[in-house]
């Protein structure tokens, strides 16, 4: 049963060894590397483009209904149907073992992708603990809770920043999901609607997340760059941006692969009182 994720833990120690060193993201494809260390985001962990020239910057949030409960079990089970893993890994239990911490203590500022991702750590937690015959509270940690208001507004403000950022440098936008509509942010003197900086609506992802090129991933000698968690090569790009999935398959990446990228999850919205 718990081979598949066993694999999968093992998938991820690969991809985190060749993460670039002072790239900090919260990209979900990065966060599985170490996602017990780096699910809890602060707002100055948020990435910007090294190019970015600063600007007036001006945001306007706008009433939002707030989020309750997630439906954990149903975006894991999404997951797994997609990774071609249906038999198996969405039976293991995504709760934490006695005795595990809390990767998440009051006031983190983090997105409602993290919830979902502390799940699907917890399976493979739980799944190499089991074959391994470690303590599996060392391996897994309290899922968060819906945080402060105070909180999920500083994260959907950081978070429409960075996107409005990466729009000014020509770079793929952060699709995490926000809390709620952060409104427009004007930049630079270009002012970016909600839907221009990814927001989906609340708690839902916009679409896969962008994949960061680096020196690292590039052929010695070459204008050929590796992509993480994908097979193939691709030519044409420049080292150090943000590209979507589409523009790296234009740039030669084979498609079909599995994307290995969060996908919106499912929420019960409850309006404030």
């Amino acid at each position: 049963m718990i081979e598949p994720m066993y694999n999968l833990y093992l998938e991820t120690l690969e991809r985190s060894v060749g993460a670039t060193a002072g790239h900090r993201s919260t990209d979900f494809a990065e966060l599985f590397g170490d996602a017990t260390k780096a699910n809890t985001q602060s707002v100055d962990q948020r990435a910007t483009p090294a190019d970015s020239t600063p600007g007036p910057v001006t945001a306007a949030p706008a009433a939002q209904a707030s989020l309750a409960d997630p439906d954990v079990q149903g975006w894991l089970t999404s997951y797994h149907t997609e990774m071609g893993d249906t038999a198996n890994a969405s039976n293991v239990s995504y709760q934490p073992a006695p005795g595990a911490g809390n990767n998440f203590p009051a006031g983190s500022v983090f997105g409602p992708d993290a919830i979902y991702t502390q799940a699907l750590d917890n399976q493979i937690g739980n799944s190499f603990a089991g074959l391994t015959g470690e303590n599996p509270g060392d391996y897994t940690s309290q899922l968060p809770g819906i945080p402060s208001q105070q909180a999920q507004q500083t994260f959907d403000q950081a978070l429409a920043l960075e996107n409005a950022q990466r729009l000014a440098t020509g770079n793929a936008i952060d699709t995490n999901a926000y809390w709620s509509d952060p409104g427009p942010v004007t930049y630079g003197g270009t002012t970016y609607s909600s839907q221009e900086l990814g927001y989906a609506g609340p708690g839902q992802s916009s679409g896969p997340q962008p994949i960061y090129i680096s020196v690292a991933n590039q052929v010695q000698g070459t204008n050929t760059f590796m992509v993480p968690g994908y097979s193939g090569t691709v030519t044409g790009i420049q080292a150090g941006c943000y590209y979507t999935l589409q523009q790296l398959q234009q740039a030669g990446l084979q498609a079909g692969q599995p994307d290995a990228q969060f996908h919106p999850g499912s929420w019960t919205l409850t309006q404030d009182a």
